[in-house]
């Protein structure tokens, strides 16, 4: 009389079938953590650009100030947007804006644990709008964004 069940060596190809399964698949999920996490901050940034910076550029456009947000006093960001968990902005962030591309002006930072950075600044013109740009730790800024 035979029992039902497995023998040994089939059990001993599952396992050994699941391991190759689990080094297939571990590598592709040990990464989707950071990559989200950098996809917040540059979503962040790219939403800003989009809505936040032409509402300022028009304003300082018709208040005269040929396009250049420093003018503007006393505008903080947090009334045109809600700041993400782990990025900070300074409050009179327009203060921060620079012209000059090689001296980038901080406004921010961000810490989501597993990558940080800063959160840039350039002035606009009559021409060209201001626009934020970021840079994680040891990369150059992100001048396109």
């Amino acid at each position: 009389m035979r029992r039902g069940g497995f023998t040994m060596i089939e059990l001993i190809f599952v396992i050994v079938i699941l391991g190759i399964l689990a080094a297939v698949a571990l590598p592709k999920f040990i990464g989707v953590t950071s990559q989200a996490k950098a996809g917040k901050v540059k979503g962040f940034v790219g939403t800003m650009n989009r809505t936040v910076l032409p509402t300022l550029w028009s304003e300082a456009m018709a208040k005269g100030y040929n396009g250049k947000i420093s003018q503007l006093s006393g505008k903080d960001i947090k009334t045109y947007i809600d700041v993400p968990e782990g990025v900070t902005i300074v409050d009179n962030f327009n203060q921060s804006c620079t012209d000059d591309t090689t001296a980038l002006g901080d406004v921010g930072d961000y810490d989501t644990g597993d990558m940080s950075g800063n959160i840039y600044c350039f002035e606009g013109n009559s021409t060209h709008a201001p626009f934020f740009s970021f840079q994680s730790s040891g990369s150059e800024a992100n001048l396109t964004m």
